[in-house]
């Protein structure tokens, strides 16, 4: 690749001393043979020669054409040793990582066989306590069994004692149902015999008014005499009998009382009978519920032994399956153990190739280094001071980061990084990206951060506002403000802005426009916002420059915002609306959704766009008659200049004009196919 640089570059220097050499024999032509000079010397950031003011047309246009494709070349370089160089210290962050990383492999390795080791011993230990455990768990599993079997027998036992204690409690009922009886039956009887001795009693008593009336017939009948005898022998019986009468009543009475007697004992042994029976029957309650609760516990028990043994046949499964386990990872530890050993001459010989790897990376580094230095015979933009500053300089860049102009703006300040790496300079790139932050509020963090951190200086796109008071107050604390792509606002106290002229762009975006239209023809302008100073300045251009050119005209004006779904919205819009437009002239930085209106409406080949910034798309488009002219701002040289002019300023002093201009050029058919990447 060097090589074909170095020979790339000899060509073009051989053709520069040729023309050089031509034009010397043509006094007329002074003017191309001092830039001849310059690019001998290496100066190629010099203006293309005016071929309105040459007698050889042809002579300058080729001069212009190798010098913006020697300087395209140099360029694009610069930004691929930005974009290799970038890859390269990823590329030797990642051999420096792999290295260690295998060198820590190797010593796991190694660590891991002897843990392998360790671990089969562990397994082999682990098998035997499984097995043990087994067996244990198996005459466990016997034994719970037993106690299943001898707890099914107490459950049917309780069972049979329950209904035994329910048949019992039934008899115990009946009998005292029948105590209960005999004892009302008594209750009447011995009622019945006090009636029985009430009428012993009444007939006692018939007896002695008998007896007593046989005494008063045998006084009678004495009274009587011998008349009165039948009398006599009646009272006489009356008497007998009611001594019989008397003495069969005593019997009788002894009887009964012998009865009731007999009665109140009997109904005594009932009562006992009774309160036996009552206390019995709490003692049987107790009794019942107890059997009862050892039935239910039984029956517990016996659900919780099943349950136990069914976890024991799973456990008695699972302890098979974690043997099985035990005897695989056995396996596979030795596996482990045999491929380790591997592994780590692997990783040894891996590390061996990542070496080389390294010593390969540091030969491409010193490669970037030969390109860079072999670069710097070419000044396409300004180069940093030889001087050295009494002090380290820290200075601090922003950009936005929403398209590919600020790409690459982005990838010119990294190769300022890089020029001034072997210098005492600290070199801050921050892409400003707002995402939870609004972009003032990011702008003004930023800016107050590199207060906070002592900064030199500080650049930044001169559109950016809503943070002059912390620019001024950087300003008060002696930081060196710089501005570049547009001037800043006036109360902010910089020192310079890097910038194209102010209306250059516009016209020459009007001059791309009448040569695609050959000077006649109609033009619909898309304006950026207005209250971005380089939206404003490119519009101004373009109309001052057709303002005297009676064969354009604008058809419209619209208005279109930083966004790529509204521009296509309103640009097809705009087409439709005036399909004599042959030209769209664009201020800001959305082209392709113009271009892709541009198709979808079938004006390919009727309209062209003319539009700002550089990359391959736009390139494609360019080649394909969608876009007709696409100027550049010098994106990279963006990035760039500002970070090495700032620098120079710091460490030398010397004062730095107002405005710095920054180089345009314009890509159309004429040299699209030398940008498009193949």
């Amino acid at each position: 690749m060097i090589v074909a640089i170095i020979i790339a570059v000899l060509e073009a220097l051989a053709i520069a001393v040729l023309i050089f050499l031509m034009m010397r024999k043509n006094r007329s032509q002074e003017r191309i043979m001092k830039q001849a000079e310059m690019i001998v010397k290496g100066k190629l950031n010099v203006d293309d020669i005016n071929l309105e003011n040459t007698d050889n047309v042809v002579l300058a246009r080729a001069f212009n054409s190798i010098k913006n494709n020697l300087m395209t070349f140099v360029e694009a370089t610069k930004v691929n040793v930005v974009t290799l160089s970038d890859a390269v210290d990823v590329l030797s962050e990642s051999v420096e990582a792999n290295s260690k990383g295998n060198e820590q492999i190797a010593d796991g390795a190694t660590n891991v066989a002897i843990k392998t080791a360790e671990q089969l011993e562990l397994v082999r230990d682990n098998l035997t306590l499984i097995e043990s455990n087994n067996q244990q768990m198996m005459e466990i599993d016997s034994a719970m069994k037993s106690i299943k079997d001898i707890l099914d027998k107490t459950v049917d036992i309780s069972k049979g004692g329950l209904e035994n204690l329910e048949d019992f409690e039934k008899d115990m009922i009946a009998m005292a149902s029948d105590l209960n009886r005999i004892n009302e039956i008594l209750s009447k009887f011995n009622s019945e015999i006090k009636r029985i001795g009430e009428v012993g009693d009444f007939i006692v008593e018939i007896s002695d008014q008998l007896r007593l009336l046989a005494f008063n017939a045998s006084i009678e009948a004495a009274r009587a005499g011998q008349a009165g005898r039948g009398f006599t022998v009646v009272a006489d019986e009356m008497n007998v009998m009611s001594a019989k009468t008397r003495d069969g009543m005593q019997t009788i009475n002894t009887i009964l009382k012998e009865i009731i007697d007999s009665s109140r004992m009997v109904n005594e042994s009932i009562t006992n009978c009774e309160n036996t029976y009552n206390r019995s029957k709490d003692t049987f309650d107790t009794v019942n519920s107890s059997f009862r609760s050892i039935n239910e516990s039984s029956l517990g028990i016996h659900d919780k032994i099943n349950d136990i043994t069914g976890l024991f046949e799973v456990m008695t499964d699972n302890s098979d399956k974690s043997r099985d386990k035990a005897e695989n990872l056995y396996e596979t530890a030795q596996a482990i153990s045999e491929n380790t050993h591997e592994i780590a001459a692997v990783s040894e010989e891996v590390a061996a190739e990542s070496s080389k790897i390294g010593e390969n990376t540091d030969a491409l580094e010193g490669m970037l280094t030969g390109i860079q230095n072999l670069l710097k015979q070419f000044n396409t933009a300004i180069v940093p001071t030889e001087h050295s500053g009494s002090r380290r300089v820290k200075i601090l860049a922003m950009s936005m980061l929403d398209n590919d102009f600020w790409y690459g703006v982005r990838k010119g300040a990294l190769y300022a990084q890089k020029e001034l790496a072997n210098k005492d300079a600290y070199i801050e790139y921050i892409p400003l990206i707002p995402d939870k932050i609004p972009l003032d509020d990011l702008v003004s963090q930023t800016v107050q951060s590199a207060i906070d951190r002592n900064f030199d200086g500080i650049i930044f796109p001169g559109f950016l506002g809503g943070s002059n008071a912390e620019f001024r107050a950087a300003a008060a604390a002696g930081i060196k403000i710089m501005s570049y792509n547009c001037d800043c606002s006036k109360e902010i106290p910089r020192i310079s802005c890097l910038r194209p002229d102010p209306h250059e762009p516009g016209i020459l975006g009007a001059k791309a426009a009448e040569k695609q239209l050959n000077g006649n023809g109609n033009v619909l302008m898309l304006t950026g916002d207005l209250t971005v100073g380089v939206n404003v300045e490119r519009s101004e251009g373009f109309k001052m420059k057709l303002k005297g050119s009676k064969g354009m005209h604008i058809v419209d004006e619209l208005s279109v915002p930083d966004n790529g779904d509204e521009v296509y919205r309103i640009a097809r819009e705009g087409l439709e609306a005036h399909p004599e437009a042959g030209v769209v002239f664009l201020t800001n930085g959305f082209p392709l959704p113009v271009a892709r209106a541009i198709r979808d409406t079938g004006r390919v080949g009727r309209t062209s766009l003319v539009c700002f910034d550089h990359n391959q798309e736009i390139f494609s488009e360019i080649k394909a008659g969608v876009i007709c002219a696409a100027i550049g701002q010098d994106a990279f040289g963006q990035g760039h200049d500002p970070i090495i002019w700032l620098y120079n300023h710091i460490v030398t002093g010397e004062r730095l004009d107002e405005f710095i201009p920054c180089r345009l050029s314009i890509v159309d058919k004429s040299n699209v196919m030398s940008l498009i990447e193949a």
